[in-house]
């Protein structure tokens, strides 16, 4: 569906802006599993849209780089579905995603969430050695804690709905 917009001007000019392909700003489509704290039994294949550039370092937006944003709700679409719909971040318990290179595994972590589920993860971030506790990884100022599930899987984990953490 093309939208079109005409402007008349008092000397007769048209001016035709195309709305869709004028102001689309590119994205490339990222498939993950999410689970909702509205659902936290099951997961859903949702599908990402990231930025091709971030402003947090050089390069394409990460997962990572999106979900610890600044925007409070985003647009996610159902894979099988294709459906559209808006989600609070709040309400992502955590979000798994097959990386794109294989990632080495540091410190085992048990994480049991607020909803009564229990996540085996292993951390996954290169660190300087005097931030490199977990309890580091779990404090600093981001939203989601990036961790791994063996080594083809990266977990986002919302650190709001972690209750308890052990293997530290």
């Amino acid at each position: 569906m093309k939208l079109l917009q005409s402007l008349n001007t008092e000397r007769g000019v048209d001016l035709n802006l195309s709305l869709t392909d004028d102001l689309r700003v590119p994205k490339r489509e990222i498939a993950a599993e999410v689970t909702f704290l509205f659902n936290a039994g099951h997961s859903m294949e949702c599908l990402f849209y990231l930025n091709l550039y971030t402003p947090r370092r050089s390069g394409e937006e990460s997962l990572a780089d999106f979900l610890n944003s600044q925007f409070s709700f985003f647009p996610l679409r159902e894979r099988s579905s294709r459906e559209f719909f808006i989600v609070h971040v709040n309400q992502v318990l955590w979000v798994a995603e097959a990386p794109t290179a294989p990632v080495a595994s540091g410190r085992s972590l048990r994480l049991f969430m607020q909803s009564g589920a229990e996540l085996a993860l292993r951390t996954v971030e290169p660190r300087h050695a005097w931030r490199a506790r977990p309890i580091d990884l779990l404090n600093d100022e981001e939203r989601f804690v990036t961790l791994g599930r063996g080594d083809a899987v990266l977990v986002h984990v919302n650190k709001r709905h972690i209750a308890r953490v052990e293997g530290i």
